[in-house]
């Protein structure tokens, strides 16, 4: 797990050498074990990388590799979990320098090209030089477990883990109002956007060529409906039981390769602890496990997490976290988020204890709510698009929302709006701000600029949310879709990336796995699936207690709402918020008056106060 970064100037200026390593520096958190440069023969091309030692930790891991030939060389952040499968099924003729996966990729592209990533079982973002045909290759996993973000200019191109890499390195970008606009409907913002104009996110299981004549070919290698189009759906039996069971094996045998002790996350839900079952039932080791707990009883989940740690007997370390430490650490908070979010915060910490505690890499249960259908969308999603199949639904519902106040919520109104699109209702479900509701808050812009938003918002969501592809999904597959593409793709996965990282920690996530999912999501159709909370989960791991698999949903939650509301934690946000030109003057006030009397969510305010940071 590292930080890259890389300078490619197709006008063949050269590279500011003292500022590639300035603004490599500037991720020195993501990878504080070593760090190392490289440039061309014509000073024209620059790459740099910080490293987190975790496979092979001797200098012969060390970054950027060149082949030995001189011709390639690559950065690389993530991990390759099958680097030993290819190295012997691939690449056996090879003579290797290390036991690093870095060697194992470089020369697995060198010898297939951009056909090598349909090989690869991991979370990765690299870049590899081509000094003979001057051409920069990139790619990004399949889910986007690892970001890959860049800039592409006049002949300069620039790419890096994090935005302030960038910005280091070009200090004159530009916030993106359409991006800001983006993140108060849904809570991110969503790839390919970014926070500046002039960066874009590498889209999920892409690729690009950046070619010596200045020209960016981007090609989609793997997409997530990969996973449902024309595949068989199963009845679950007890054959198919087992089939989960040795697909969550395999995936915890994946995920803990490693050359560094591997611990856990484990707040005493169902994901975090099946995910300590498996790792126990694969090793007889003592696990490292970690939980944050508070003095806030309703939210405090130590009971639970206690039992799962003597139910596995592992090594366990309870976090307690109070108000005071959220406040003292809000500037680090904010200066590491890298772009607008309204998640994450609690990623931050609990990395910050397992940092503390020795460990380089935890596993997180990061991706069990989208696989198994934990989130309230399964069941809702599903309900809606049978009502939306009745005739005249539309205008029934247009009626009744003009007697019953509860359906004249700005939510309800654009869902009537998008009615007939099959994203209607994940928006109503998902989203934070509507249109109305941002006239009101945030567009503080002539009428001409407030024309562009909308119309970016609806094309953004039709090319992510593929409309031929959700009108071929079930109601459980299409809320798995757009779940895992939306919030854990945008939000969940990059908040767990920048937040761990920020501490030096690489977060893997053994729920988001191709070979995983392609295993589980077939039987998601079966009505046993949702007899019970997570019941393929419950019951592919039959040795989470029952006092944990038949709790009620909580989610990992903070108690910022009720910290907020006591004045301590919103007076020391509102005393760093120095405004932002996007918003209106008076629109926080209002929002802020039906925070105080409930009526709105607290990420709603969180999200106007996380722009006023930036």
């Amino acid at each position: 797990m590292c930080g890259i970064f890389g300078v490619i100037n197709t006008n063949d200026k050269p590279v500011n050498r003292e500022l590639l390593i300035t603004s490599r520096d500037t991720m020195y958190h993501r990878g504080p074990d070593d760090a190392g440069v490289y440039f061309n023969s014509n000073g024209n091309v620059g790459l740099g990388h910080r490293r987190l030692s975790i496979i092979d930790l001797t200098p012969s891991g060390h970054q950027p590799m060149t082949s030995e030939d001189g011709r390639y060389t690559i950065v690389f952040n993530g991990e390759i979990y099958n680097y030993q499968a290819i190295k012997n099924e691939k690449l056996k003729n090879k003579n290797f320098r290390s036991g690093s996966d870095t060697e194992v990729l470089l020369n697995l592209f060198i010898l297939e090209r951009e056909k090598c990533l349909t090989s690869l079982r991991g979370m990765f973002a690299f870049a590899i030089w081509d000094e003979v045909e001057q051409t920069l290759f990139a790619a990004r996993d399949r889910f986007g477990i690892k970001p890959f973000y860049y800039y592409f200019r006049n002949g300069e191109f620039i790419f890096a883990s994090e935005l302030k890499a960038i910005k280091q390195y070009k200090p004159s970008l530009s916030t993106s109002n359409i991006s800001l606009d983006l993140f108060l409907r849904t809570g991110s913002i969503p790839s390919p956007f970014t926070l500046y104009n002039e960066t874009f996110s590498l889209y999920p299981g892409s690729y690009m060529y950046l070619r010596r004549d200045g020209s960016l070919e981007k090609k989609q290698w793997w997409k997530f409906s990969d996973l449902v189009i024309g595949r068989e759906r199963k009845k679950y039996d007890r054959n198919a039981r087992e089939e989960i069971h040795e697909a969550l094996i395999d995936s915890i045998k994946a995920h803990c390769v490693a050359d560094v002790e591997v611990g856990a996350f484990l707040s005493g839900g169902m994901d975090s602890t099946a995910i300590v079952a498996l790792m126990r039932e694969i090793s007889h080791e003592k696990i490292k496990t970690i939980s944050v707990t508070f003095d806030e009883k309703e939210l405090d989940e130590s009971k639970f997490s206690q039992l799962a740690s003597d139910t596995f007997n592992t090594n366990h370390y309870e976090y307690r976290f109070t108000e005071d430490e959220l406040i003292t650490d809000l500037d680090n908070i904010f200066e590491s988020m890298d772009q607008p979010t309204i998640d994450g915060v609690n990623t931050y910490f609990v990395s910050k204890a397992a940092k503390d505690l020795g460990l380089k890499v935890v596993m997180s249960g990061l991706g069990g709510d989208e696989l198994f259908g934990g989130y309230p969308s399964f069941k809702t999603l599903p309900r809606i698009s049978k009502l939306k199949k009745i005739p005249y639904s539309k205008k029934l519902l247009k009626l009744a929302s003009e007697f019953i106040p509860k359906l004249q919520h700005p939510k309800f109104k654009q869902f009537l709006k998008y009615y007939e699109k099959p994203w209607a209702e994940y928006s109503m479900v998902r989203g934070l701000y509507t249109e109305e509701e941002l006239i009101k808050l945030a567009w503080n812009l002539s009428e001409e600029d407030k024309k562009k938003y909308t119309p970016v918002f609806e094309e953004l969501i039709s090319h992510s949310y593929d409309e031929r592809i959700l009108e071929q999904l079930t109601g459980v597959e299409k809320a798995s879709y757009l779940e895992s593409l939306n919030y854990m793709g945008n939000q969940l996965l990059r908040d767990s990336d920048v937040y761990s990282m920020q501490h030096s920690l690489e977060l893997r996530v053994p729920f988001v796995d191709h070979e995983l999912y392609s295993k589980v999501l077939p039987y998601l159709n079966d009505k046993k699936a949702f007899s019970a909370q997570k019941y393929l989960l419950s019951d592919a791991v039959k040795t989470i207690p029952e006092e944990i698999s038949n709790r009620k949903k909580m989610g990992f939650t903070f108690p910022f709402d009720y910290w907020m509301k006591k004045g301590k934690l919103l007076n020391a946000l509102e005393e760093r918020a120095n405004g932002n030109p996007f918003l209106q003057s008076n629109g926080y006030k209002e929002l802020k008056k039906d925070y105080l009397a409930g009526k709105i969510h607290w990420s709603r305010i969180w999200a106007i106060l996380v722009l006023k940071m930036n």
